[in-house]
């Protein structure tokens, strides 16, 4: 599904491209966090790579971009949320879409928005816990 949203301000409007899916699909494995670290990293703070939380994913309404496939219910402690990446090239967003599944659109922000609102990384990846190993309890 593709869905157009639009912020409501005064400043130049920029088209941009985002990925939205429930709470977890795009940044529990702490792949998406790593992606963005090392763009940032290579090109320089100003990498046209954004995380939103469930809040900003709400505030600009992206979260009725989301549909799920028909007769699927929500699954997990998260299901209500949705979290999602805007990129200011559209070949990004397609490539993370295969990657993590979940549905493209475009918005139109003003210059500086996600700058000053969207800088922070996604949630780090839980710990393994590595302090039981089934392997070996089940050949004894």
């Amino acid at each position: 599904m593709s869905a157009t949203t639009q912020a409501p301000t005064a400043a130049p409007l920029r088209s941009l491209s985002f990925l939205v899916a429930p709470l977890g699909q795009l940044s529990e494995d702490g792949q998406l966090r790593e992606l963005i670290e090392e763009r940032r990293d290579r090109k320089g703070a100003d990498v046209e790579l954004w995380y939103l939380g469930p809040d900003l994913v709400e505030d600009l309404r992206l979260s009725q971009a989301f549909s799920r496939p028909p007769g699927a219910s929500p699954v997990g402690p998260h299901a209500e949320s949705i979290e999602a990446i805007v990129a200011g090239d559209p070949a990004v967003i397609t490539w993370l879409q295969l990657r993590f599944g979940g549905c493209a659109g475009t918005l139109a922000l003003p210059a500086g928005w996600l700058q000053e609102r969207a800088g922070a990384l996604p949630p780090r990846a839980p710990i393994a816990d590595t302090s039981t190993n089934t392997a070996l309890t089940d050949r004894t």
